[in-house]
């Protein structure tokens, strides 16, 4: 059986060998940044706007990364388990490296930045399609929204607590209870003909996939309104959904005790998500894949 292998500080190595400094401020404080994207038959949709995220939040945090490397390392991560197929999900983490002991907190790095990049497959061979979801209201939100954090304990209680109670997905709220996005997705509802979504003032991740969900809106015929949904507008939409770069569009069917709609996968939803589809398919980028290890 062919071993995943990890790409860590610019060198490929056995998933069983990839390590990081015991000392590294990821690990201690969850001081990182990180993005998931998807790469299907060597492409991936938006790229760029992806590693301008990871870098925007990074240097927030004082973390320098360097894009170009962190691109070919991607492409050499995907070329080095092509043996997972060519649907596979590649997570990028970005840390501020080992810790300096000697200067107080909140300290500051001994080193430059740890960078480790994963792949895994989307779905296993043979795995059913992806259900739709089903979420639960947690009165809970993501705290600085606008950087994607590896301090993903928030996200982690609030899933764990769906799930709990018969769930697939965490809906986050703000302190008045309106629904603002998933516990790992982004979250929109069909209202009176209009695709509604939470603005990125509200205080959610401004996801990549959710800003290519608003623009393939109006062919569908939908005016976007970003603004929050009371939680009765949601457990009374028409439609709602779910959006990130792994699931593209997933249909939201039930909250809580109440379905969504008739608790099914709605049109509106099915043709945003064929509308979708269709602009990956046509603007994805090709990874210039290689087998090199230097990164």
């Amino acid at each position: 059986m062919t071993e995943t292998q990890v790409w860590v500080d610019g060198r490929l190595v056995p998933a069983h060998l990839a390590t990081v400094s015991a000392l590294d401020r990821g690990l201690r404080s969850g001081e990182g940044v990180y993005e998931t994207l998807r790469v299907r038959q060597g492409h991936s949709f938006r790229l760029g706007a992806h590693l301008d995220r990871l870098e925007t939040g990074a240097g927030t945090l004082g973390i320098r990364i360097d894009p170009a490397a962190v691109r070919a390392g991607i492409a050499a991560v995907v070329a080095a388990n092509d043996h997972l197929g060519d649907d596979v999900v590649v997570r990028v983490t970005c840390t501020a490296g080992p810790l300096d002991l000697t200067v107080p907190f909140p300290g500051t790095g001994a080193g430059v930045a740890t960078v480790v990049l994963t792949a895994q497959r989307t779905r296993a061979p043979g795995a059913p399609p992806r259900p739709p979801a089903r979420g639960y209201l947690v009165d809970l939100r993501r705290e600085l929204p606008m950087i994607k954090s590896t301090a993903y304990l928030l996200s982690l209680v609030a899933q764990r607590a769906a799930r709990a109670h018969g769930a697939s997905d965490a809906i986050l709220c703000d302190p008045a209870g309106r629904p603002l996005e998933a516990a790992t997705a982004n979250l929109a509802a069909v209202v009176h003909g209009r695709l509604v979504t939470a603005p990125v003032s509200a205080g959610i991740l401004g996801g990549v996939t959710r800003a290519a969900l608003c623009e393939v809106a109006a062919g569908c015929g939908l005016a976007v309104e970003e603004r929050t949904l009371e939680r009765e507008e949601l457990l009374g939409a028409r439609e709602a959904l779910l959006t990130s770069a792994v699931r593209g569009v997933q249909p939201l069917v039930r909250v809580g005790t109440r379905a969504i709609g008739d608790g099914a996968t709605g049109p509106v939803t099915a043709r945003l998500r064929t509308a979708l589809d269709a602009l990956i398919d046509a603007t994805a980028e090709p990874l210039v894949l290689s087998r090199s290890t230097d990164g």
